[in-house]
């Protein structure tokens, strides 16, 4: 037996034995060859031969991990990308392709399971842990994207007589347009940097009018900005008080660095519907959401969620299971956190050393520039990045492509 193919023969066994575990990192290329007494081109050649065979996969720059182990071989579960980039197109190609393997129970007949498949019910649970949302699987349905956990959800709001949504002012374009469009009754309560004011919220409550309120509690988009734990907390009282539903879209919680706790994590009473999208992560292409559902709508969900589909694309759903369970999605967003935060602090330093009169937040790609309309000089008005971009209330956004040629006109107009 050429000594390759032993190698080849001891990694498996081993991997069959429980000697290795899924994501177990391998001795190195170096180490081999001195175990095995070869050279190191002998130990690449056998390593090719178990990524070929699906029993290791690679990480650029790291070096090779077992792909499953015995227990999970049992689930039926494999994967193999080769590296990560900034968007994982390999690897999800590879769960992609691992998907269609064995899976002809449901390629080729309905498999109908309107909640979403097992397998990633289950892959979803346990990766929200990670973001201090615990919920039961009987609470989780997997719809696509969350554009459509959303849409559902208005429609859930409609079949209540006089419900109306309230939405925060600005918030999420789409979310707004999704009402506009069907021509749904809502209202908008204000927010800003310091967040929204409470007592207004009550207010609203108070009316018994409101069935949802939609935020964006961390890194809101436009705002980029968060609510404090003590804002959290209170909204979070008042939905319970006032039999309030709180639809949380928690779209960048993978870009927060600091942690903190959704709002999901402060119910105590089951008035918090949190959201969970997979597109800022991976790639926009990928049209797979997760929803946690208090027990009490879960029934009417899935009823509007049938009026749409059969069901949420089952080899998507089944690659995306395969890459949060083999640690590569926890991973990866590890990898883009890490960039992200690299370049929000390079962007960040230019803005400090411009010494700006107004607040700056950089955030993924714009950044934000806010201060009262009447301090702005009237010549900033003019500049060409600035006069398109003006919208009321003094609030200023622009594509980080843009900042160099700002920077320009700005220190001219600041000397």
């Amino acid at each position: 037996m050429a000594i390759y193919q032993t190698i080849v023969k001891d990694i498996t066994k081993g991997i069959d034995n429980g000697q290795f575990k899924r994501g177990q990192k391998l001795p190195s290329i170096r180490k081999l060859s001195e175990t095995y007494h070869c050279s190191k081109d002998t130990v690449q050649k056998a390593m090719l031969e178990l990524k070929y065979l699906h029993k290791i996969y690679a990480i650029e720059k790291s070096g090779y991990y077992i792909l499953e182990d015995k227990d999970f071989q049992e689930q039926e579960a494999q994967l193999n990308p080769d590296d990560f980039a900034l968007l994982p197109y390999q690897d999800f190609r590879t769960c992609l392709n691992e998907s269609l393997v064995g899976r002809e129970n449901y390629l080729f007949n309905y498999y109908h399971q309107q909640e979403g498949l097992e397998e990633l019910i289950v892959s979803l649970q346990h990766l929200l842990v990670d973001y201090d949302v615990y919920a039961k699987k009987e609470q989780l349905v997997i719809t696509s994207g969350s554009q459509q956990a959303l849409h559902i959800l208005t429609q859930l709001c409609h079949s209540q007589k006089n419900a109306k949504i309230l939405l925060e002012d600005p918030t999420y374009d789409r979310m707004q347009a999704l009402l506009d469009k069907q021509d749904l009754p809502y209202e908008t309560i204000e927010r800003d940097f310091s967040g929204i004011d409470l007592k207004k919220l009550e207010n609203y409550f108070a009316t018994g009018n409101f069935r949802f309120f939609y935020t964006i509690p961390r890194l809101h988009n436009p705002l980029g900005s968060s609510y404090t734990l003590e804002q959290k907390k209170e909204i979070v009282r008042l939905a319970e008080q006032y039999q309030v539903y709180i639809i949380e879209d928690d779209y960048l919680a993978d870009f927060d660095s600091t942690r903190q706790v959704p709002l999901h994590y402060l119910d105590t009473d089951e008035r918090v519907i949190y959201i969970k999208s997979f597109t800022t992560t991976l790639f926009p292409a990928l049209r797979i959401g997760g929803v946690v559902l208090p027990h009490d709508l879960v029934a009417d969900f899935l009823r509007f969620k049938s009026l749409i589909d059969y069901d949420t694309n089952l080899i998507m759903q089944k690659a995306l299971s395969l890459y949060i369970d083999n640690g590569m999605f926890a991973r990866n967003t590890g990898q883009l956190r890490s960039q992200f935060l690299t370049k929000q602090k390079a962007l960040q330093e230019r803005l400090d050393k411009l010494k700006l009169p107004f607040v700056t937040i950089p955030l993924d790609d714009h950044i934000i520039l806010q201060w009262p309309s009447t301090q702005v000089h009237p010549t900033l008005k003019r500049l060409p990045f600035i006069k398109k971009l003006i919208e009321g209330g003094g609030k200023f956004y622009l594509e980080i492509a843009e900042t160099a040629q700002l920077e320009q006109q700005l220190k001219a107009l600041l000397k």
